[in-house]
């Protein structure tokens, strides 16, 4: 039986109080005083989000992996580069997308967007979990309408929408990491998402939209 015991009017229940996990920008600060500890913690917290953007402009896995592992040795070999002041997701987000623009110049492929899990933002329904070879047939018809629709949204839209929804930035953050007006992430973004609906409204009927 736990027994709980009054302590200037606090109730404890013998258990040890967990001190907060602490935010990106102390742990950008231990690292850049050389804490591999705190490298560490920041990749696991960022890859996941970092590898859905650098996505948005490598299709295949393996060259978008090759691109997240340029990125998180970028920022350790850069990190006396940050600046507290400066947001550390949008400073990270930007080596980001300049590794990934800068693969695409040595290797001279089409920049292509990949909609690996756009399907869960705001501008796309979700697509349903294939569960029949009909289903994963139907899910193939799907996912290639919806990849040639963003592939042909301008860079900039690409770029606003990976960040804001692969990444979850806020609007500011995406501002600041592609070093452009508010007024024109804001501008990117809506006009992106007119462009979707424009470019899917004829195929409700394959995409399951009602």
């Amino acid at each position: 039986m736990e027994v709980e015991s009054r302590s200037n009017g606090m109730v404890s229940s013998g258990e040890p109080v967990l001190a907060p996990e602490p935010d990106n920008s102390d742990l950008m600060v231990q690292v850049q005083q050389g804490d591999m500890t705190a490298y560490q913690e920041l990749v696991r917290r960022y890859q996941k989000k970092v590898f859905r953007v650098i996505s948005s402009y490598h299709r295949d896995a393996e060259d978008a992996m090759e691109v997240v592992q340029d990125t998180f040795l970028k920022m350790y070999t850069s990190r006396h580069t940050w600046e507290r002041r400066r947001s550390f997701s949008a400073w990270l987000y930007r080596i980001a997308i300049n590794a990934s623009i800068d693969r695409y110049r040595r290797e001279g492929r089409e920049r292509t967007q990949s909609l690996e899990d756009v399907a869960e933002s705001a501008v796309l329904k979700s697509v349903p979990r294939p569960r029949t070879p009909l289903d994963r047939l139907r899910e193939g018809e799907r996912r290639r309408i919806l990849e040639d629709a963003i592939g042909r949204l301008p860079m900039r839209q690409r770029e606003v929408i990976s960040l804001r929804y692969f990444a979850e930035m806020r609007l500011e953050e995406i501002a600041e990491a592609l070093g452009c007006p508010l007024g024109t992430v804001k501008s990117n973004l809506h006009k992106a998402v007119m462009a979707m609906k424009d470019l899917l409204e004829g195929q409700k009927e394959v995409l399951g939209h009602e």
